[in-house]
């Protein structure tokens, strides 16, 4: 798991590395974020799903979020293009560390613990730290202009 969330984000890392603030600043299709919303989405969802999430799930009993889990709509707005590069980076490596610490702080067990109540249903501890990699992935392909791999769904049905 690790070294999926570590080749993931090295791929989105090379991205950011090899484009210029221009091509970030452009939306990769009509009616959607930027592509440094994206980047600030990435490193806002991430937080929200270990660090709330994921966190609770490990160290409360039966945690519900009530129905009231973030999918990350915020980031959504042009809020991101006053970034630099280097600033939505660093939000990135910064918040990919705090992940990687809770990781190596959780035990096997405790990454079967379950979250209730966010936008995709009832999940566990290792199920929202999988969703880091595939996270990236979706914005990687939507950077670039590629079709999706992943086709991730809220408990409703709707396709994110």
């Amino acid at each position: 798991m690790v070294a999926k969330l570590a080749a993931h984000r090295k791929e989105l890392l090379d991205i950011v590395d090899t484009h210029d603030d221009a091509w970030f600043a452009e939306r990769a299709k009509e009616g959607d974020r930027t592509r440094k919303g994206m980047l600030k989405h990435l490193a806002e969802a991430e937080h929200s799903y270990i660090e709330v999430w994921a966190k609770r799930a490990r160290d409360e009993d039966n945690p519900n979020l009530g129905n009231r889990g973030s999918i990350g709509t915020a980031p959504l707005l042009d809020e991101a293009l006053k970034l630099s590069l280097a600033e939505l980076r660093q939000r990135l490596d910064e918040q990919r560390v705090r992940t990687l610490q809770f990781i190596a702080e959780t035990g096997d067990g405790e990454m079967e613990r379950p979250i209730h109540g966010t936008p995709f249903g009832t999940l566990t501890v290792k199920q929202c730290v999988k969703s880091m990699y595939r996270h990236d992935r979706m914005h990687i392909e939507e950077m670039l202009g590629k079709p999706q791999s992943y086709d991730i769904r809220t408990r409703d049905g709707t396709k994110v």
